[in-house]
């Protein structure tokens, strides 16, 4: 009896062998079968770790897409991922055989989910908001994995322990990783770590007598590069310790270790002179820095002082280059103030980030060395299984076990290189250039320095305008099938008229026409376009169409008699006009697409932009009747150039009168072209401002805005709108919507 009870003792320990595994896909009746749930596990695993790699590389590449059907693929990734994989870590779990490299697969998966794809591809702010139930999330799923190892370390072998203990050492780094990424940028967190930050810039201004700066030397530019990060630098703290234990000069204390803008103008080194950085281009990389975190205070609740936005206007409103001036902001916005709440940078590149990832290469190298070994020598559970062998004999779980090691390189190779070639790394290596006289020495580092800097591996957004035509798009339907009760609760619905036309690059000519009307009146409060109808004596004739209820319907009145002059009065590429049509007509068409597309980047509020578009719509269908082509709707508003334009009117109305204005009583074609560029420039930086950051920031990540450069480099000149003279009241316009 005693030896009946030992013996069935040892076969319930003992692993329980696949039966049956002659079974093919074909005829296979139920994945219940352990021969199923194997074939469920290992479809999974490869599933997830190529869904994981796509978000990964997704992850920056959507920063420079603002594709709407691309951005619901990257959501779809982003969301499944994680169900995915812990459905694989359960059926690994309750699997009722044994198989050794079900750990290795699961901490592989989590490695790439926690520590590369989801920590540099967080979808949205909210996700940044709700950090606290992300990291117990992160923390249940670690515990899952390791359960999962304990209970397979009892029944595997030594050489089994190795990898996975390496591995599990990784994942926990780079989890830890991720929970401080998504916690230093949450609303609260950020207001404490920059408030030393704000109160070195109010100190700092204060604390002045005379304002006298130079934007030539930078002098008087005392912005912050580096010194506020408030983290303890330990390599920094022990070797100021040896050096006073060695009665030698100290190292400089942490006060003077901030680095600011006027001290790498003023480094005496080669790379950073005037003949190895004859346009500033890596002088202008920490200015950038300087200024994304005087942005970043405006995102945390803080407002600067006007002296600095008077400085900062100095600066970049002097200046004669419109090229320098928009590669300043676009590094500012798209690498630096983007790529702060939706990577890990800011926490990798932390006082002794060198140290810890040199930590994880070791983890790293030792945990797929030790893996190698194991599928070097790995024996299948059951030889008799033809599911688990190829048709040549190599075991189908070490296919997979490389695909996925395989995979898992490709991302870190990738990780390492948006790293190391980043902007924020190449702050870095500047700052520490500035900071060691030994560097300014060497020929080498200068090199390395210079071919860092001179790489970019993505441009920093998508730069196009966005283009909406009114006319072209207001008997648009879209389809019933998306667009429908049931699915607005899941999906946002495409309204009446919301078609987008095809984007355009966003010009030169644009960007020139944008900054030159900034400098010539950067002094005064922005208007809505009526300072332009001044400078062209049209003000009498034309202001009226400026003075209506709300924002939204100037632009679309304006919008509307620019596509009827463009139809009226078309201008060649060659001709002398065509700067001027090209920035009017660019403009004219992207601040429409803002009011159907973006809303909650506009003065007026995002629902009665919604409504006076909507209405926009259904007046322009009643207007029109049955005109399908856009010509015979172009004759229709000519005939409305006869009496007189009031505000009861239709938009539609309206905006017919305004282009028979301009056509009929507006006889030189130059000057037509010359009233909309300038009024569409001015009305572009007049709807720029903005308190509202976390809208512009949303945008950052999906391609991003030329709206939202605009609102960076208005907010640092201390730029505002002038308050309209009548309230946003657009909900009393009509009653029958």
């Amino acid at each position: 009896m005693r030896n009946l009870t030992e013996m069935n003792r040892k076969t319930a320990m003992a692993p329980v062998t696949i039966k049956n595994c002659n079974v093919t896909l074909g005829n296979m009746k139920s994945l219940e079968t352990p021969v199923g749930m194997l074939l469920q596990i290992e479809l999974l695993v490869i599933f997830t770790a190529f869904s994981l790699l796509f978000l990964f590389t997704s992850g920056s590449w959507r920063r420079c897409c603002n594709n709407g059907k691309f951005g619901f693929v990257i959501f779809m990734s982003y969301t499944l991922s994680t169900y995915i994989l812990t459905y694989a870590l359960g059926l690994m779990n309750d699997a009722p055989f044994h198989n050794e490299l079900f750990p290795i697969w699961a901490v592989f998966l989590m490695l790439v989910l926690l520590g590369s794809a989801h920590s540099t591809c967080t979808y949205s702010l909210e996700d940044n908001q709700q950090w606290r139930s992300y990291n117990w999330q992160i923390q249940i799923k670690l515990i899952w994995v390791i359960v999962l190892i304990v209970l397979y370390f009892r029944r595997s072998r030594s050489s089994t322990m190795t990898p996975i203990v390496c591995l599990t050492l990784i994942l926990l780094l780079k989890s830890d990783e991720r929970a401080r990424a998504l916690m230093a940028v949450s609303r609260r967190s950020l207001e404490g770590s920059t408030k030393k930050l704000y109160d070195y810039t109010k100190e700092e201004h204060e604390s002045r007598g005379e304002f006298v700066v130079n934007p030539v030397s930078m002098r008087g530019y005392k912005y912050l590069v580096s010194g506020d990060e408030g983290q303890v630098d330990y390599v920094v703290l022990a070797k100021r310790f040896f050096m006073k234990c060695l009665r030698k000069e100290a190292a400089p204390a942490p006060d003077e270790d901030r680095l600011t803008a006027e001290k790498v103008w003023k480094c005496g080194g080669t790379l950073l002179s005037s003949s190895g950085d004859p346009d500033n281009k890596l002088k202008d990389i920490c200015l950038s820095y300087a200024l994304f975190k005087l942005l970043r205070l405006t995102y945390a609740g803080y407002s600067m002082p006007q002296e600095a936005h008077m400085k900062t206007r100095h600066l970049l409103l002097k200046e004669d280059s419109y090229r320098r001036v928009f590669r300043i902001v676009e590094i500012e916005s798209s690498r630096f103030f983007s790529i702060f709440f939706y990577t890990k940078h800011s926490i990798i590149f932390q006082p002794g980030w060198l140290l810890i990832k040199l930590m994880e290469f070791i983890y790293i190298v030792i945990g797929i060395w030790a893996t190698t070994i194991l599928l070097k020598h790995y024996k299948r559970p059951n030889n008799n299984c033809r599911l688990a062998a190829m048709p040549n004999g190599l075991s189908v779980d070490v296919l997979v076990t490389s695909v996925i090691i395989i995979l898992f390189i490709i991302v870190e190779i990738m990780q390492f290189l948006f790293m190391g070639f980043s902007e924020w790394a190449k702050v870095v290596w500047i700052c520490k250039y500035v900071q060691k006289k030994s560097w300014q020495e060497n020929v080498r580092i200068e090199r390395m320095i210079r071919a860092i800097c001179g790489v970019h591996l993505l441009k920093p957004w998508e730069r196009k305008l966005h283009q909406y035509s009114f006319l072209d798009a207001c008997f648009y339907k879209p389809s019933r099938l998306l667009n429908n009760a049931i699915m607005a609760a899941y999906i946002n619905q495409t309204r009446d008229g919301q078609r987008q036309s095809k984007p355009i690059q966003l010009h030169e000519e644009v960007k020139k026409a944008v900054f030159h009307a900034l400098k010539s009146n950067y002094n005064t409060k922005l208007e809505n376009g009526q300072v332009s109808l001044r400078k062209n004596d049209v003000s009498a004739k034309l202001s009226w169409a400026c003075q209506l209820d709300t924002q939204t319907q100037v632009i679309l009145v304006w919008h509307i008699a620019t596509s009827f002059c463009e139809h009226q009065r078309p201008v060649r590429s060659n001709s002398p006009e065509w700067t001027n049509f090209l920035v009017a007509t660019s403009l004219s068409k992207y601040l429409s697409y803002l009011v159907a597309f973006a809303p909650w980047l506009l003065p007026d509020r995002p629902l009665f932009v919604e409504y006076e578009f909507n209405q926009a719509i259904i007046e322009a269908r009643n207007f029109f009747g049955k005109c399908k082509r856009v010509e015979d709707r172009i004759k229709d508003m000519e005939r409305e150039r006869n009496g007189s334009c009031t505000h009861e009117e239709t938009i539609i109305k309206q905006g017919a009168w305004l282009g028979n204005q301009l056509i009929n009583d507006i006889k030189d074609e130059k000057m037509i072209w010359t009233i909309l560029a300038d009024f569409w420039v001015e009305l572009v930086l007049y709807v720029a401002p903005s308190d509202n950051a976390k809208a512009h920031l949303a945008h950052l990540a999906r391609g991003g805005e030329f709206v939202t450069h605009l609102w960076a480099l208005l907010f640092h000149a201390g730029i505002k709108r002038d308050h309209p003279t009548k309230p946003l009241n657009a909900l009393e316009r009509s009653d029958h919507f």
